[in-house]
């Protein structure tokens, strides 16, 4: 998806300022004759603002059976009527892949007395976020521009995501912090995306997940499921992203599995379990074969499914008051899908005894097991030492941390075999690679100099 300008447009494909309705056919002889000229491209341009989606349909569906492929068009929606968004995804699931928009929905039609805008990139951008597609731009940058512009020609902005977007970024600072302020670099959150139960937050290389149903203790429903599967995954080949950071809003961290009524496969024959178990076991993977360092920012008790998105995580870092519960035998259930993650991380006499009483085991006792990093005072004091545990986080190289990361699970799975062994062959050779960051490393460690691997990565991001 590109949101770009274009070669040659066709301006009121749907009707003219005068009132009068643009026929099918005018449009048609104009793409062809544009197209026959020469141009690579034409936009359609609904410049009054008056369409909507199935306007839009009809006429790609017109243009299409009539000779001209969708990759040949560009939209130019306008927003005068509140649709320009809907209609950009007409356009876009009928084919189009190229679209104007304008920062803020500045602009107009000197042409079209009243008409609005063009459609704000911000919503565009969200929306396609949303729906897992790629623009590459950069929301929360964009978002400030918005809000930038909008302040110096002091007009409204006219981004509905973008003002939404401005007025969610988590400020640099918490009031009341109890890890000591002047030693801790905070970090600027800013919202890079939602979804129904989620809000993803990005500060530089790191990317925050937060679970956001407070209301329904953050149980995990089959959408949740599958967005956080999706954006773990979209982050695992992200260059640009470092860490993942799992946390969640509210009273709980997470209790597991969506087991109200009407929500839940249990009880519901073998499709629905296999569809349930395919969901939950894709979601650990994800977050366990991720390749980049996952940390899990536990704000509150957790128990079913909850305890396994801590423990598939690579490091945990507990508010005072959070806790673990395997209370799946009070229900006739057991710890399936996470079962292989809790014995990994916490050992089979642990799990074993976990498993069997469901009690709670608090944060002091899991820190004695050495299974979480930090403990902290409380929900505040949790985002300050997050902030502070990335910082200190920065000397480490993200293809480094990949590899070791490899060198643990290749322990735990082939410990003393020939996997194990060649496994280990093969990263030693990778990390010396004349391309790889370790001759940076070296080379930086030689001139005396500390790498700073965030930058690094940034810089290394715009070559």
């Amino acid at each position: 998806m590109v949101v770009a300008d274009t070669d040659s447009y066709v301006s009121c494909i749907f009707a003219d300022p005068y009132g009068e309705p643009t026929p099918l056919p005018a449009v048609l002889r104009c793409v062809s004759s544009l197209l026959d000229s020469g141009c690579y491209e034409v936009s359609l341009g609904d410049t009054l603002g008056i369409g909507s989606p199935s306007n839009v349909r009809e006429l790609i569906n017109y243009l299409t059976v009539n000779g001209i492929p969708p990759e040949k068009l560009a939209g130019h929606f306008h927003d005068t009527y509140g649709q320009a968004v809907a209609n950009v995804w007409e356009a876009f699931n009928s084919g189009i892949r190229v679209f104007d928009s304008s920062v803020a929905g500045l602009g107009g039609c000197p042409f079209a007395p009243g008409a609005k805008g063009n459609v704000a990139t911000e919503d565009l951008v969200y929306m396609f976020h949303n729906a897992g597609i790629s623009t590459g731009i950069n929301l929360p940058k964009l978002v400030g521009t918005g809000v930038w512009i909008s302040k110096q020609l002091s007009k409204g902005n006219s981004s509905r995501a973008g003002t939404a977007l401005s007025t969610k970024s988590q400020p640099s600072a918490t009031p009341g912090m109890k890890s000591n302020p002047k030693t801790i670099s905070r970090l600027k959150w800013d919202i890079f995306t939602e979804t129904e139960g989620l809000q993803i937050y990005q500060s530089g290389v790191n990317l925050k997940i937060v679970l956001n149903r407070p209301q329904n203790a953050n149980t995990l429903t089959t959408t949740m499921i599958s967005d956080l599967t999706r954006v773990i995954t979209n982050a695992s080949s992200d260059p640009l992203t470092s860490r993942i950071i799992i946390t969640a809003n509210g009273k709980y961290f997470c209790t597991g599995m969506d087991l109200s009524k009407g929500s839940t496969a249990v009880g519901e024959g073998k499709s629905s379990s296999e569809a349930q178990f395919t969901a939950l076991t894709g979601l650990f993977e994800a977050i366990d074969q991720c390749p980049k360092v996952t940390i899990a920012a536990v704000n509150g008790p957790a128990f079913g499914g909850g305890v396994g998105l801590a423990f598939s995580c690579d490091m945990r870092i507990f508010t005072r008051g959070a806790s673990v519960t395997l209370s799946e035998v009070k229900l006739g259930l057991c710890a399936a899908t996470i079962s292989k993650y809790l014995i990994r991380e916490l050992g089979v006499a642990v799990s074993r005894e976990m498993m069997l009483s469901a009690r709670s085991v608090t944060a002091g006792e899991l820190k004695g097991l050495g299974v979480i990093s930090e403990i902290a005072e409380d929900q505040e004091d949790l985002g300050v030492r997050v902030d502070g545990f990335l910082g200190r986080l920065r000397v480490a190289s993200p293809n480094a941390s990949r590899m070791s990361k490899e060198l643990v699970r290749l322990a735990w799975a082939h410990g003393g075999g020939d996997v194990q062994a060649s496994g280990i062959k093969g990263l030693f050779g990778e990390m010396m690679r004349s391309d790889a960051d370790g001759a940076y490393g070296v080379k930086e460690f030689q001139a005396k100099r500390k790498v700073d691997w965030d930058v690094y990565v940034q810089r290394k991001a715009k070559l």
